[in-house]
């Protein structure tokens, strides 16, 4: 599925929080404690909270009710970084919760390059105030 979020952390308290929205028709925000230089983070998102939970559209909560979301995030001495989430959902029709599991490894490849619709538009600034 696609999402999209941010991500927030108050220096002062070391709170994290991640929101997140999965178009389907689900937010979540998921909140955990770092401090500087922590190289492992930990959110949390529970349904029916009203602070760091979760919210769902009436199908969702129906069908395929999501009870908790549980991220865990470990920088490496490489750069490089990994997660774990863990989702439980209660699934109609199924006994048991389901829980799914996404778990991958972030490899930096590059440094950030400019937007290239934003290379453009300076170029043509450029020429425009450039001496003929």
């Amino acid at each position: 599925h696609d999402q999209v979020g941010y991500w927030l952390w108050e220096a002062a308290t070391g709170l994290i929080i991640q929101t997140l929205t999965i178009p389907r028709g689900q937010t979540a925000m998921a909140a955990g404690h770092a401090a500087p230089g922590d190289t492992r983070l930990v959110l949390e998102a529970h349904r029916g909270q009203t602070e760091y939970g979760i919210c769902s559209t009436t199908f969702l909560e129906q069908a395929f009710r999501t009870d908790s979301f549980r991220l865990e995030v470990e920088f490496h001495a490489d750069g490089s970084w990994s997660y774990v989430s863990d989702t439980t959902l209660i699934v109609k029709g199924q006994e048991e919760p389901f829980l799914h599991r996404d778990r991958n490894t972030l490899i930096k490849v590059g440094e950030p390059d400019m937007n290239p619709w934003k290379r453009i538009v300076q170029s043509q600034a450029k020429a425009k105030t450039a001496p003929a």
